[in-house]
């Protein structure tokens, strides 16, 4: 059964309700003032199953100017229109700007029914017709199906049923192998059920026992029921009008324009990157700065529209713009969304989502352009290449490619397993152009060998100090994976905390080897109570090489470095350490006045050769005492 979002547009008093009701047997209008005052207010619902396994969902939307907000909050999510048009009247001024929303929200397909034809002469009626297919004409509803109908008489109403059917037979059903999104259109309590929320179901599938968020609140809640038009089932499906109970809100409070949701990679979000259409109908153009009416979904909040390209975009034209929007929103990459003017409200245009949670930003490349441009255009593959490009270092995480691209996970996975490693790489959850590994590597290599010529007697680059060779924004298992791939292909070496290029040693030059020879005379000499740095002979300690000179000979295991200042000869310490275990045996405990009687050190120089031993093992420090371990 393939089920499909029918909408209805059209003019107040066209007769869509009534047509509704003789379609499916079912009056969509369920406030008592809209029965009391005979006209549509909020939105209402109804099943039409046809033949050839075809089933619609259908949202009867009000025709009134003072509710297309309403209108559009049931617009959003549909497949196919049927456009409404009174024989007795034709074309008005709603029918005008309905038409114009759902050719912005991306509706493909539809039907136009010409209502109480059995009130007219035949040769009005023709005429009417034709006017409705020049006002048609330049849209993608110029080839629409026009069926005369009357409700009362039931007159054209099997063909309007096999017109319906024939459009529906060329529309994509939406997957149900998806993130699953509801947006919230009506939200009410039932006793002894609780909070039950409706709406359509954009993707995916909801089922009873599952859990789901509310977003922007971010709450999340656990689904008690499922009902489709009002039967109950244990799932709701893409295409589908559901009813969700809720159980575990909380203080959350649901309301028209929050999403339910499922799967990873949802945000919410106060911009959004667009493309942007005005309307070639609209009487406005679109400025920066512009404040205006975002619908998307069946939210509306304000926005301020910062555009990318010209001064303005005047009607029938196109531009990519940034909306800063005033409350935040839940989007994902190729939704529709409609733009009405601030005051007096009218639909000025509309268009679709490019980068669902963008960077902040001021202008747009000509590169970032094709980017999203491919995006949008929804073909899997490129799409998501054209994301990982775009995203630079920093890269993109993995769960949230689904929502910045209209690929569902199941696609992404295939997708990212066909070319892992060859135009992308997969590291920590994250996805980068494959391209930038060899960037990184170059910009490592590159940076060590510099440090080599800058340092020529140090034994390598700080690793803390290489990895900010890389922009800021390249995450750290992205750093550690180049530059361990480096590492273990021997590009690059290892070395106590410092990095070096592959079989780099210091060079010393004759005088550093004479000062370097007269350091380990020096400390030879001194045993156990050597000389601090500020101690050594001005010849040494005046050195600006001193510190490279000592690191080396420390790298060459001649001396032992005790603290910043205080350096050791090897042999002193191995005769230190035989002398430790030769006077106390494995596992003595010991005090510091202990120690003094084998070593008769000051305290100077005993505490930092302890700290020592306990470093490298030779003891293990309780409180005040110390147990000797075993050699």
């Amino acid at each position: 059964m393939r089920k499909l979002i029918l909408g209805t547009a059209g003019h107040i008093d066209h007769g869509k309700t009534t047509l509704v009701r003789a379609l499916t047997g079912i009056d969509p209008d369920r406030l008592e003032e809209e029965k009391r005052r005979g006209i549509t207010i909020d939105l209402g619902f109804a099943r039409l199953p046809l033949g050839d396994g075809i089933e619609f969902g259908i949202v009867d939307v009000p025709g009134h100017e003072a509710f297309v907000r309403n209108m559009l909050a049931g617009a959003t999510g549909v497949d196919l229109v049927l456009l409404v048009v009174a024989a007795d009247e034709g074309v008005m001024p709603q029918t005008r700007e309905h038409l114009a929303i759902v050719e912005l929200l991306g509706v493909r397909a539809g039907v136009i029914a010409v209502t109480k034809a059995d009130l007219v002469e035949r040769e009005w009626l023709e005429l009417v017709v034709d006017d409705i297919r020049a006002q048609l004409a330049g849209t993608r509803f110029a080839a629409s199906a026009i069926v005369p109908v009357s409700s009362t008489t039931g007159e054209g109403l099997d063909a309007l049923r096999s017109a319906l059917a024939a459009a529906a037979a060329d529309s994509i059903e939406r997957s149900a192998d998806d993130l699953f999104r509801l947006p919230i259109d009506r939200v009410f309590t039932v006793r002894g059920t609780g909070t039950v929320v409706t709406g359509t179901v954009w993707s995916g599938s909801v089922e009873r026992d599952q859990t789901v968020r509310i977003l922007p609140a971010d709450a999340t809640v656990r689904v008690r029921a499922v009902q489709v038009h009002g039967r109950d089932v244990s799932r709701a499906a893409a295409g589908q009008r559901g009813a969700v109970a809720l159980t575990g809100l909380g203080r959350v409070e649901p309301a028209r324009g929050d999403v339910l949701v499922a799967g990873a990679g949802w945000e919410v979000t106060s911009m959004l990157t667009v493309r942007l259409a005005v309307h070639g109908s609209s009487t406005w153009s679109i400025r920066p700065r512009q404040r205006v009416r975002l619908h998307l979904g069946t939210a509306e909040v304000m926005a301020r529209v910062v555009l990318f390209t010209g001064e303005a975009l005047e009607p029938g034209e196109t531009g990519w713009a940034q909306l800063r929007l005033e409350a935040p929103v839940v989007a994902r990459a190729g939704d529709r969304f409609v733009l009405r003017s601030y005051s007096p409200v009218t639909t000025i245009g509309g268009g679709i989502i490019a980068e669902p949670a963008p960077p902040k930003r001021k202008r747009l490349s000509a590169i970032e352009r094709d980017r999203l441009d491919t995006v949008v255009a929804g073909e899997p593959e490129a799409a998501i290449l054209a994301l990982i490009e775009a995203s630079g270092w920093r890269g993109v995480d993995e769960s949230s490619l689904a929502v910045r691209t209209s690929v569902p996970p199941m696609t992404v996975d295939e997708v990212l397993g066909g070319g892992d490693g060859l135009r992308w790489l997969r590291i920590g959850g994250r996805v980068f152009d494959a391209s930038l590994a060899a960037a990184a590597r170059d910009r490592l290599v590159d940076t060590v060998a510099h440090y080599h010529t800058e340092h020529p007697l140090r034994l390598g680059i700080d690793r803390d100090e290489l990895r900010r060779a890389l922009p800021p924004e390249s995450p750290a298992p992205f750093v550690e994976w180049v530059l361990g791939r480096l590492l273990s292909k021997g590009v690059l070496e290892a070395r106590a905390g410092r990095v070096a290029a592959s079989g780099f040693e210091p060079e010393l030059d004759e005088d550093q080897r004479r000062a370097s020879d007269r350091i380990r005379e020096i400390l030879g000499a001194a045993g156990l109570t050597p000389p601090t740095i500020s101690e050594l002979p001005p010849e040494l300690r005046e050195r600006p090489d001193l510190r490279s000179l000592l690191r080396l000979l420390e790298h060459e295991g001649a001396i032992i470095a005790l603290g910043t200042d205080l350096y050791l000869a090897a042999d002193a310490l191995g005769e230190a350490v035989a002398t430790v275990r030769r006077t106390f045996e494995p596992g003595a405990t010991l005090a510091p006045t202990d120690f003094r009687r084998a070593l008769p050190i000051s305290r100077k120089f005993l505490i930092p050769l302890l700290e020592h031993f306990d470093r490298v093992g030779i003891t293990v420090r309780h409180g005040d005492t110390r147990v000797l371990a075993g050699a």
